[in-house]
Order: C-alpha cells, then sequence, then structure tokens
C-alpha cells in the first residue's frame, strides 16, 4: 500500500522532473535511509530511475501516474479546492465533472444540493455520485474507452452523451500550468478537456499549488479560455499578473 510519504515523493518528481538526495530529504523531511527505501520502491514499479546522489522521472511517469496514486496526495489542499468550488453551484444547474481526484472531494458537498444534472467521464466520479441520496440528482456517463489505472472513460469519437447537453458550468482540473498556459499529461485528457470547455457557460479551472509552474505535453488550453481558477493558497505574483490580465476570477482561502 502506497505511503502518503511515497505519494509525496512521485508527486514531487512529477513536478520537478529530477531531483538530488538532498534536495528530496529535505522535501519530505526524512533520512538518506529512509529515502533510499522509497526510491527503491518507485523504481521496481519503473516510475523513476535512481541516479548517483539523487533520481530521474521516468519518461512514461510523466505521463500520467495512476488514479490511486493522484487521488492519495494532496488531500488536505483538495478538499480546501472542493469546499470554495461549492459556491459556483446552484440548484438546477447542468454542470460537468472531469475524472480527476479533485472532483472527488466535491461530491459530498454536492448532496443537499437540489435538482443538477451532472455530467461525467470519471468512473470513479459516477459511482460515488450514484451513492448520494439525492433522488433529484441526475447523473451520466459519457461514452467510450475506459483507460487503465485512470478511472476515466476516454472518446475519439462523438459521444452522444456530451453532444446533448450545454454546461452551466465545466470544473476541470489539470496536471500543470505556467506562465504560457495549462496543461494536461495525455493528449486524449486534454481533448475531452477541450471539448468539454466548448459545450460551457463558465469554466473553472482546480489546481492545488503543486501544480503551479508545472508544464507538460499537451496543452488543455490559454488562461483566456477559463473564467474561474480555485486554488488552496496565494498563487506567487507573476499568476496573478496573468490571472488579472485575462480578467479570471481567483479564488483561494483568505485567512
Amino acid at each position: 500500500m502506497e505511503t502518503r510519504r511515497t505519494s509525496d515523493l512521485l508527486s514531487y518528481l512529477v513536478k520537478k522532473k529530477q531531483a538530488t538526495s538532498k534536495e528530496l530529504c529535505t522535501h519530505l523531511h526524512c533520512s538518506i535511509s529512509t529515502l533510499r527505501r522509497e526510491l527503491l520502491e518507485l523504481e521496481k514499479r519503473k516510475l523513476i530511475r535512481r541516479t548517483w546522489g539523487g533520481a530521474i522521472l521516468n519518461e512514461t511517469t510523466n505521463m500520467e501516474y495512476t488514479y490511486l496514486q493522484r487521488e492519495a496526495s494532496n488531500i488536505p489542499e483538495k478538499k480546501i479546492i472542493s469546499e470554495l468550488a461549492r459556491d459556483f453551484i446552484a440548484p438546477g444547474m447542468c454542470i460537468f465533472l472531469d475524472s480527476s481526484s479533485t472532483v472527488l472531494h466535491l461530491i459530498s458537498l454536492l448532496v443537499k444540493i437540489p435538482n443538477l444534472i451532472i455530467i461525467t467521464n470519471g468512473l470513479r466520479t459516477a459511482l460515488k455520485l450514484s451513492e448520494c441520496q439525492n433522488e433529484s440528482l441526475k447523473i451520466y456517463l459519457t461514452g467510450g474507452e475506459v483507460k487503465l489505472n485512470a478511472s476515466t472513460v476516454i472518446s475519439n469519437t462523438l459521444d452522444p452523451i456530451t453532444s446533448s447537453f450545454r454546461f452551466n458550468a465545466a470544473f476541470l482540473s489539470c496536471r500543470g500550468l505556467d506562465h504560457e498556459g495549462i496543461y494536461e499529461a495525455n493528449f486524449n485528457q486534454a481533448q475531452i478537456k477541450k471539448e468539454m470547455m466548448n459545450k460551457a457557460q463558465e469554466i473553472v479551472l482546480l489546481a492545488d499549488e503543486t501544480k503551479f509552474d508545472s508544464t507538460h505535453f499537451f496543452k488543455i488550453g490559454d488562461y483566456y479560455d477559463y473564467d474561474a481558477i480555485v486554488t488552496n493558497k496565494k498563487p506567487p505574483k507573476i499568476y496573478h499578473r496573468i490571472i488579472e490580465k485575462n480578467d479570471i476570477h481567483l479564488v483561494y482561502p483568505t485567512e
């Protein structure tokens, strides 16, 4: 079973791509012997490669690390983001929720909102929604291919479910963002998010602090494509300028 330390280590390497042992020990607040054990385990799983004095992320890991790994990382931050994102949702709305682990924390906050229509490409999301004791809730799962280890459905063809709806709001995560835009680590995930953005009146990006200054291969969109960004702490000043320039509603805890 993956520990919080392992998850934090992998999250750090996904963002930085490589790091020295000293840097990793400082980040994890652990000894070099503990770090060595963690790195050996990740290397066995072919997620990283140990180097002289550090570790480097495997190319394939940059694409995607599994849903369970993502679900176990940055839980307090995701809960904060979900509580803030709840304020964008009102009774009777039609919304899209992506397959991200961040969205899972939003579900429990939607239970008491009446007459919601929710479309999602997340298997875990749909299952958890189906367990809600809210008879007015309507849930639709998009069609397509189930992606292994990702708890998501992807499609390269026109899906009758998504083509039938227009959303009041789409709640989307990302794998990272930098000064130039917002990114995913998988082409299909980036494409489905672009498609959902085209169908939404309001687009809300959910991104915890680890996503900033993290560039990936597949661009989802530019800042002007988004209406709001919800995060768990105040972003660096340069992002404030970018967000203000693009007239985006920035939401983060003020206390």
